[in-house]
């Protein structure tokens, strides 16, 4: 059986830049609504659990902390590559916006619009996972829950974000979008470190805003900033690369 080919949801030929980019957004959001994608958000949701499970169980000291750095380091970079994957549609950028883009509507803008629905899902798995870590390895001598929830979950989708803008760029770039690894294999391998690389990347600024040393021995504030930076400034790149 010919599975269905995707469609625009409304015509779009003569659609001026804001429809574009509703029509990429409405598009980036079906993909992303797909059972694959909820299925992985149940796994993504049950490693940061377990992890605070067990950090709970090895000793309540300090167990939040910990619960929060093994999610920001593996769960939610690859949670948000997941994302990517189906945002594009396991494809690039350019050509995940083809099946709006070829109704007439600017490819740049529909791209525009499927970056920003990877955003946004990604801020979103990226807050709920971080609370998630923190409430599975709370204890009663830790800082109060409802605090340490409410600041890990502003962190978390901000670095979800900003891991969604890095990967909608690097989706710009090599065959079917494989440019998307680059900066998550970065991630990992220089993440970890303080220097001009680390400061590139979100894990870095996300161990910063979480208490640990922000890279370049950036302050909080300038590590928020930064990753802010890349949310807005990193998919407009990734859209000017896909224009027609």
């Amino acid at each position: 059986m010919t599975p269905a080919r995707e469609i625009s949801p409304v015509p779009a030929r003569g659609a001026g830049a804001g429809a574009a980019v509703l029509l990429g957004l409405a598009t980036g959001a079906r993909r992303l609504a797909r059972r694959s994608t909820t299925l992985t958000a149940i796994l993504a949701l049950t490693l940061a659990l377990t992890a605070g499970i067990i950090e709970r169980r090895v000793t309540a000291a300090d167990a939040v902390s910990r619960s929060l750095a093994a999610t920001f380091r593996l769960v939610v970079p690859l949670f948000c590559f997941a994302l990517a994957l189906a945002a594009s549609d396991r494809t690039s950028l350019r050509e995940a916006a083809w099946p709006v883009a070829r109704y007439g509507a600017p490819r740049r803008d529909v791209a525009l619009g499927i970056s920003v629905a990877l955003v946004i899902a990604s801020a979103l798995g990226g807050a709920l996972l971080s609370v998630a870590a923190v409430v599975s390895a709370h204890s009663a001598s830790a800082p109060p829950l409802v605090r340490d929830a409410f600041t890990s979950g502003w962190i978390g989708g901000l670095t979800g974000a900003a891991y969604a803008a890095w990967f909608s760029l690097g989706a710009t770039f090599f065959e079917r979008g494989r440019g998307r690894w680059v900066p998550l294999v970065l991630d990992f391998v220089v993440g970890g470190g303080t220097g001009l690389l680390a400061a590139l990347l979100p894990r870095a600024h996300a161990r910063g805003l979480l208490g640990g040393d922000g890279p370049l021995g950036m302050s909080q504030p300038e590590s928020s900033l930064a990753l802010a930076l890349m949310v807005f400034a990193l998919p407009v790149l990734a859209a000017l690369k896909c224009r027609d």
